[in-house]
């Protein structure tokens, strides 16, 4: 397993030779489907948020890369006029950590899906959708479970009840905790309160695929939602035909982690023993639009680091390499 030391991970043998092995099968996968590399500077030199690395380089502050997707997105609209429609990243990014026992520089692969604004998405959604439910066998990891979700199904009742930023931060937090009780206790008074609540009662149904769909008719939110609903529908009727047999299909409609960034559709896997999610993704359409580009763009990122980490802790997880 990785040897640390503070903050940064030193990979020996066998973690470096397994992370070669699994940099190339993913790099290999996505070049099969049509998705080319693009390999962004380590040397970040515009405004980078807090909790990038961040260093002097003679008398100008840079820092190193802490994101793939923000990196690839201004790599893109400053090079190309009309979007590469499939692209693919492989390396490491740099953050400082929450917590003092997560590393800083993080190993990842991932894709990114690229259209221009107004073509339909579905396609390409179900396209990303099938594309992760590869990794695990690709990877050798014996048994996954995927969430499908959909930041809409939370951001458009927030917006069509123009609720400030400290009550909607408010809903969302209770949202992630999975209790709709709090949901309640936060907006007590508000006039949208009976409403909302109903709704996080619907979107925090079991995760029982097409079943947890269905519960969305009863929330007040219905009509407005019907589109995605339909939406996540069609994925489903796509996914679960093909579905491998040791990968785990569940629908989660109250998923909020990164609802600042998602706008549609969201992907997350995860493994027995995992703690943390080991890929995630989905639709972020407002990313190229703020970078004066009318584009629309989904994508996903496999943790590398985290499957390491669960390799090493957990090899009875993993088939053993051919």
């Amino acid at each position: 397993m990785p040897i640390r030391t503070p903050h940064f991970p030193d990979l020996l043998f066998g973690p470096a030779e397994r992370l070669r092995r699994w940099e190339a099968a993913l790099m290999a996968l996505l070049a099969e489907h049509g998705y080319r590399e693009l390999h962004p500077s380590l040397v970040l030199r515009e405004p980078v948020p807090e909790g990038a690395l961040r260093f002097f380089d003679g008398d100008d502050l840079v820092a190193l890369r802490w994101d793939f997707t923000v990196a690839l997105a201004g790599l893109l609209a400053r090079s190309f006029p009309e979007p590469p429609p499939r692209v693919a990243y492989a390396g490491a990014v740099f953050r400082r950590p929450i917590q003092p026992w997560e590393a800083t520089e993080r190993f990842e692969v991932g894709c990114e899906r690229i259209q221009p604004e107004g073509e339909p998405s579905g396609e390409a959604d179900l396209e990303l959708a099938r594309l992760l439910m590869a990794i695990p066998g690709t990877l050798g990891l014996k048994n996954a479970i995927l969430h499908l979700g959909n930041a809409a199904l939370v951001r458009r009742p927030l917006e069509a009840e123009a609720l400030p930023a400290d009550l909607a931060l408010a809903v969302v937090a209770a949202l992630s905790r999975r209790a709709p009780h709090r949901v309640a206790q936060a907006l007590e008074g508000h006039p949208a309160a009976a409403r909302l609540t109903a709704h996080a009662e619907a979107l925090l149904s079991e995760l029982d695929g097409p079943r947890s769909l269905q519960a969305l008719a009863r929330s007040p939110y219905a009509s407005l939602l019907q589109d995605d609903v339909v939406r996540m529908e069609r994925a489903l009727e796509g996914l679960l035909p093909i579905l491998p047999t040791n990968l785990e299909l569940r629908v989660d409609l109250a998923d909020v982690a990164g609802l600042d960034f998602y706008t549609g559709p969201t992907l997350r896997l995860w493994a027995p023993g995992a703690q943390q999610e080991l890929a995630s993704g989905g639709r972020y359409d407002r990313l190229f639009p703020g970078l004066g580009k009318p584009w629309q763009a989904a994508g996903f990122c496999v943790r590398l680091s985290r499957l390491l980490d669960l390799a090493g802790t957990r090899p009875d997880l993993f088939e053993e390499p051919r």
